[in-house]
């Protein structure tokens, strides 16, 4: 635990203490407000990406949801969370590394996922971003 109250990341990346969790292995059937419900007993949400959305016109075998955090001590909270079967399957939660920019929160998580092709690769970093 660092001064700041938030967890230190071991990611690689050399960053402070982020508000960023990553959570995969989500259900299909899993929607944003069941995993604003969820997570918001841990800390005050200030943000929650669902991927892909609730409103997406394909059908997907699993998703993955960022939340942003308030308190970057609730990231150590969530992260007892892994393991726990949510609807039908087990959370994996994982602390993301925040880059600050002007205008947004570009988010980086180690994940086999890629986000754009919705395919399993080799661990590697990928960009989400926040923000406008």
């Amino acid at each position: 635990m660092n001064s700041g109250g938030g967890f230190g990341l071991g990611l690689g990346f050399g960053l402070t203490p982020t508000a960023v969790i990553q959570v995969t292995n989500l259900s299909s059937a899993v929607t944003s407000e069941q995993m604003r419900t969820l997570f918001s007993f841990l800390g005050e949400i200030e943000e929650l990406r669902l991927y892909p959305p609730d409103n997406a016109p394909l059908a997907f075998s699993s998703k993955v949801c960022y939340v942003k955090f308030r308190d970057p001590s609730s990231v150590g909270v969530a992260q007892h969370l892994t393991n726990t079967v949510f609807i039908d399957r087990a959370l994996i939660v994982v602390p993301c590394a925040e880059v600050m920019q002007p205008t947004r929160t570009v988010v980086m998580c180690n994940t086999t996922f890629d986000h754009r092709e919705n395919t399993v690769l080799g661990k590697r970093p990928c960009l989400i971003s926040f923000g406008s």
